[in-house]
């Protein structure tokens, strides 16, 4: 029997999961980055200004859906901080639950559940600009998303990857959340009208969400099912198992890696030739697996951890 992992009807749709205006920090306003954002090829950005939660129903189109999001900071000793994003499920939502911000695991877990249960996504970012050790992040619970690349972090640090301490987090924590590649811009180095410079922060990482249309509602639905991936340049376009082999398919890549939580892995290498996809054994006993796709580059895309429970039908995300 075939299980895909990421749906085989669905549409890809380029989305910036974490974004900042003129309403906090960002230098563009929302219009200005609509514009340049479907100039790109995005279908959904989420208008995260700091501690803010605004609704954009002024930029809903056929072609465009502005996330309702806002993050959130809890600031620790020597500069040390947990900066959280939340997706609302409600798109016209203008109030995030009342919290008190107590640096820590378990001050940070409350903040998460109240989110939760008030309808929002959690995504945590950045732990590297954040100087977070896994202490500050393998005691997180209710996380949906785990930012693996962040552009601002690669622009103004040359350390936009997560891609590490998201694998410590998927081995020594006890949830999988979603692998997530974000700008997180703010457009300071450049003039309205001249994104694309090299010293910009837009357009490096995006995820890719694969669902049925373009809305709201089927948007936040494909996300919370886990149906996307993260990438800062190649694409996977098809993911399935089935007689417990894993089936990827993707554009022209150098290398296909597959990761388990312990030291098994496998490899495709192109060996002079692009490769468009592999086969991987995924039978046996192990908690989670995840892809890696590279161009040879410095760009790659990452899956999500996907636990074998869930492959095997003894879980459901």
């Amino acid at each position: 029997m075939r299980k895909y992992l990421l749906p085989a009807d669905g549409k890809p749709i380029k989305a910036n999961l974490h974004c900042h205006s003129t309403y906090s920090d960002g230098k563009y306003t929302v219009e200005h980055l609509k514009k340049i954002y479907e100039e790109k090829g995005y279908g959904v950005v989420a208008f995260s200004d700091h501690n803010r939660l605004l609704p954009h129903p002024e930029l809903r189109s056929d072609g465009f859906v502005p996330l309702t999001a806002t993050e959130i900071d809890v600031n620790g000793p020597e500069e040390r901080t947990y900066h959280l994003n939340f997706f609302s499920a409600d798109p016209d939502r203008t109030e995030f639950p009342e919290i008190d911000r107590i640096y820590g695991v378990d001050g940070v877990n409350e903040i998460i559940r109240r989110g939760n249960e008030a309808g929002f996504l959690c995504q945590y970012n950045h732990p590297r600009w954040s100087l977070q050790t896994p202490e500050d992040f393998t005691g997180l619970r209710g996380l949906w998303g785990f930012e693996v690349f962040n552009t601002g972090c690669e622009v103004s640090m040359c350390d936009g990857w997560g891609d590490y301490e998201y694998e410590v987090m998927c081995r020594d924590g006890k949830e999988l959340p979603v692998a997530v590649a974000t700008d997180d811009n703010h457009n300071w180095p450049v003039e309205p009208g001249d994104a694309g410079d090299p010293y910009d922060d837009s357009f490096m990482g995006w995820t890719t969400i694969i669902a049925p249309e373009l809305s709201y509602s089927a948007v936040i639905d494909a996300m919370k099912k886990g149906n996307c991936y993260a990438t800062t340049g190649p694409e996977i376009t098809g993911l399935y198992v089935e007689n417990e082999k894993l089936h990827v398919e993707c554009t022209p890549a150098k290398a296909i890696f597959i990761r388990f939580e312990r030291r098994r892995s496998d490899y495709r290498r192109s060996n002079g030739r692009d490769i468009t996809g592999a086969e991987f054994d995924v039978s046996g006993d192990y908690r989670f697996f995840r892809l890696e796709i590279h161009d040879g580059e410095g760009n790659k895309a990452m899956t999500r951890a996907y636990s074998r429970d869930e492959i095997y039908g003894n879980a459901d995300r």
